[in-house]
C-alpha cells in the first residue's frame, strides 16, 4: 500500500511537472473554481524513516520540520532539529543533506523554477543558493538587515531576493548578485505597524505577509502599501500560507483539520475547506507546487494533498 502510494505521487508529480504551466505569469482562478477548491490526501511522509541516498542507511533527521518547498519531483525541508537542510527525490523516497545550518530559521526556504535553492544561514548571516547536485553556488550577504532574517521568497520574473526582517516587518530587496535594491516599509489596512512578521511570498507582483501577531496576512505592492488583508475574526492562529500559480491562497490557521482559502487579491472572503489528514496537527509551513500543496506538520512529517480543480485559462 505505501509502495504503490508513492508511484502515485511521484507518477503525478512527474506529469504536473511537464503539463507546462507558466508560473511566471500566474493565471488568476475563476470566481466557481474558488468556491470548489477541493484537497484531497494524497500522501504522509515520515521524514524520521528517510533512507540516506548514499549510504541506505537511516538518515539521522529528528523529524522536526520548519520549512519545506518543492519543484516537480524534488522536496526540500529544513529540519530545525538536525539543523539541516534536506533533499528527498520523491521517486526514489531517499534523503541527502544539502549543507548544515548550526542556527536553522524557522522558515527561511524557497525552491526556484530554475532549480535553485535558497535558504538563509541566520548564523553566517546571508543567504546560500545551492544546487541539489552542485552544491553551493553563491552567497548573499544579509548585512543589510539590522535585525532577525526570518524568511525568505524570490520574484521570479525580476530575479529578485526578497529578505523578511521579523524585527520590523521590513523587506529588503536584494538583486542575485547580492545588492540592495531597496527596503520595502509595509503599510497594513488594519494595523498601522507590523507586530510579528513570520513569513513572506509573492504572487503576480505582490507582496504577501503573515503577521502572527495580529494572525492575518497582508498584501502589500512592491512600494509597501496595503492592497488587502485576511484576518481579524475570520482566523485565531494563523501559522503559515501559500500562494499557488491560480491565485488561491491557503491558510493554515488554528488547529481545525482545515485550511482557510482565499484568493490573492483579497476581493472575496476566505472560506474553509476541510482536510481529515490535518485534524489536530500543528502546521509549520506551506509550499504550493504545481497542483498539490504540502503541508509541514511539526510533528508528524509532511502531507502531501492533490489541489482542485485545476488552473483555469
Amino acid at each position: 500500500m505505501w509502495n504503490a502510494a508513492i508511484v502515485l505521487l511521484s507518477c503525478a508529480l512527474l506529469l504536473a511537472a511537464c503539463a507546462g504551466v507558466n508560473g511566471d505569469y500566474p493565471e488568476q482562478v475563476a470566481m466557481g473554481d474558488y468556491w470548489d477548491t477541493r484537497l484531497s490526501f494524497m500522501q504522509q511522509i515520515d521524514v524520521a524513516t528517510l533512507v540516506d541516498a548514499d549510504s541506505g542507511r537511516p538518515a539521522a533527521l529528528s523529524g522536526f520540520v520548519s520549512a519545506l518547498a518543492a519543484r516537480g519531483d524534488d522536496l526540500y525541508f529544513i529540519d530545525a532539529g538536525a539543523g539541516k537542510l534536506v533533499h528527498v527525490s520523491l521517486a526514489a523516497m531517499t534523503a541527502r543533506t544539502m549543507v548544515a545550518l548550526r542556527s536553522a530559521t524557522a522558515r527561511g526556504l524557497y525552491a526556484s523554477r530554475d532549480g535553485s535553492v535558497y535558504v538563509i544561514d541566520n548564523y553566517n548571516r546571508q543567504v546560500l543558493r545551492l544546487d541539489p547536485s552542485l552544491g553551493e553556488l553563491d552567497r548573499y550577504s544579509l548585512g543589510h538587515i539590522s535585525g532577525n532574517p526570518v524568511d525568505l521568497t524570490l520574484i521570479e520574473g525580476d530575479r529578485s531576493l526578497l529578505v523578511l526582517d521579523a524585527l520590523d516587518g521590513r523587506i529588503a530587496v536584494l538583486d542575485l548578485l547580492g545588492g540592495l535594491q531597496q527596503l520595502i516599509e509595509p503599510q497594513y489596512v488594519d494595523v498601522t505597524t507590523v507586530s510579528s512578521a513570520t513569513a513572506i511570498d509573492t504572487s503576480n507582483g505582490e507582496i504577501f505577509l503573515l503577521d502572527s501577531g495580529v494572525d492575518a496576512v497582508a498584501g502589500i505592492n512592491l512600494e509597501g502599501y496595503a492592497k488587502g488583508d485576511y484576518g481579524g475574526d475570520d482566523l485565531q492562529h494563523v501559522s503559515a500560507f501559500a500562494v499557488d500559480d491560480c491565485g488561491r491562497m491557503f491558510i493554515a490557521d488554528a488547529y481545525d483539520g482545515g485550511l482557510y482559502v482565499g484568493v490573492a487579491d483579497m476581493s472575496l472572503p476566505g472560506r474553509r475547506v476541510k482536510v481529515p489528514e490535518l485534524d489536530g496537527k500543528e502546521i509549520g509551513d506551506l509550499w504550493s507546487d504545481e497542483s498539490f500543496l504540502y503541508v509541514a506538520t511539526l510533528a508528524d512529517g509532511i502531507i502531501a494533498l492533490a489541489v482542485g480543480p485545476e488552473c483555469m485559462l
